[in-house]
C-alpha cells in the first residue's frame, strides 16, 4: 500500500480498500489517528534514542505494573538477548 488513514488503505493507483486486518494500534484507533500523530510528532521532537531512561519509560512502566498484577518490576531492553544479560 502506498499510504493509509483510518480503517482505509489506498494502493499506489489510488484504489481504496478496507483494512480488515488492523493490526496491532489500527485495529483499536486506526491508521495515522490525528492525535496519535500529532503525540509521536511532540516526543521525537524531543529526539529519538537517549541510550538512557526517560521520564516516560518510568510512567509506562507503572501502568504496566499497574495493569499485570503478577508484574513488581519492569526494565526496557532493546532485545532479547539484552534483557536475558540484564538478568544474569
Amino acid at each position: 500500500f502506498d499510504r493509509v488513514k483510518g480503517a482505509y488503505a489506498w494502493d499506489v493507483d489510488n484504489n481504496k480498500y478496507i483494512d480488515y486486518v488492523g493490526s496491532w494500534g489500527p485495529a483499536i484507533i486506526g491508521h495515522a489517528d490525528d492525535e496519535v500523530l500529532a503525540a509521536l510528532q511532540a516526543q521525537m521532537a524531543k529526539g529519538t534514542s537517549f541510550g538512557a531512561p526517560c521520564p516516560l519509560e518510568n510512567e509506562l512502566a507503572k501502568l504496566v505494573i499497574e495493569a499485570v498484577p503478577s508484574v513488581e518490576m519492569v526494565r526496557f531492553t532493546n532485545s532479547g538477548t539484552e534483557a536475558c544479560m540484564g538478568m544474569i
